[in-house]
């Protein structure tokens, strides 16, 4: 939770729990921990995707049905977004991963902004792609690119092996998503547009929920 730049308080769980039955009590704690009434807040921002379908669906449709029932406006940040946010050196290539599973990885490519602002240039949209190809597309760059995200977890020998010193990896408790994150590039979001709806919130998912690919499938023999 932010008041201006300054982080109220944030919870993080890297457990497997579910999702509906966590999100709501912690975010009555996190209310009560930080002294904030409900009818205080002013916006709300969530993680809105790529990743797990289950976690984003919860995710979005509680962030809605708070905006709507506070009347407040609610802003979608991409998750890849998110976690390039917490990589803060001025000109380094950023890039975020997240396991997609059929061997396929969640990714995009960012660039640190130099000056007071700091901001993030996008370079490489985000999309669900194989990881050898993607890898030789960064080894174009040249430089070294900071990897930041759970997806390292599982890739960190072919990061290694594909682009040797080229490849920097964040941390371990580094690689986690952070809600502070994604409030502070929701702020960013809201100043560009102050008042999105939270009709105008919906899940980035990048590509078909794997059950909605297997009913095709069945379908169509």
């Amino acid at each position: 939770m932010l008041r201006d730049d300054v982080l109220l308080a944030e919870f993080t769980l890297n457990v497997k729990k579910t999702h509906s039955e966590k999100l709501m009590p912690l975010v009555d704690k996190l209310l009560q921990e930080s002294g904030v009434e409900r009818e205080q807040l002013q916006a709300i921002a969530v993680a809105a995707g790529p990743g797990s379908f289950t976690g984003i669906r919860i995710g979005v449709a509680t962030a809605r049905a708070l905006a709507q029932g506070l009347a407040i406006p609610a802003v979608g940040v991409p998750t890849l977004e998110a976690l390039a946010e917490g990589v803060t050196a001025p000109g380094a290539l950023i890039c975020p991963l997240l396991d997609a599973r059929r061997n396929q990885v969640y990714t995009a490519l960012y660039r640190r902004e130099t000056g007071s602002a700091g901001g993030l240039e996008l370079l490489i949209p985000a999309a669900a792609v194989y990881l050898p190809p993607f890898l030789e597309r960064l080894r174009q760059y040249d430089e070294p690119v900071i990897f930041t995200g759970e997806g390292i977890n599982s890739y960190a020998d072919a990061l290694v092996a594909a682009l040797g010193d080229q490849a920097c990896l964040s941390a371990g408790p580094l690689r986690v998503n952070r809600a502070a994150l994604v409030a502070l590039r929701g702020r960013i979001h809201l100043a560009k547009q102050p008042e999105p709806g939270y009709g105008e919130l919906l899940p980035l998912y990048l590509r078909r929920p794997e059950a909605e690919r297997r009913l095709e499938e069945r379908g169509s023999k």
